[in-house]
């Protein structure tokens, strides 16, 4: 996720009478990282973490945050020849008693 406006963060916190410390322990992280949010040192954040921060500002998460779309990665090969080969546990194994 990407912050939208990082002093928004910071409004909606001080409209619920929260300090950086305590909204970072209802979230489960640290007030340097409330301030990092809030100041822009910090643009991009789980989606856990901006969907908790939007719960307990009681704001939607859109208010504050983009949704990123995900690159995806090529997949990765084994051999030289660049033949895919697709790598899949042994479920079948009998355990010996």
């Amino acid at each position: 996720m990407k912050v939208k406006d990082p002093a928004m963060i910071r409004r909606w916190r001080k409209q619920e009478h929260l300090s950086q410390a305590q909204l970072g322990y209802l979230v489960r992280r640290s007030q340097t990282t409330i301030y990092l949010l809030e100041t822009g040192g910090m643009r991009t954040l789980s989606e856990d973490l901006a969907l908790a921060i939007a719960a307990r500002l009681r704001v939607p998460w859109e208010d504050l945050f983009e949704a990123q779309e995900h690159e995806v990665m090529p997949e990765v090969t084994n051999d030289a020849h660049s033949t895919r080969r697709t790598i899949r546990p042994h479920h079948n194994r009998r355990m010996s008693a």
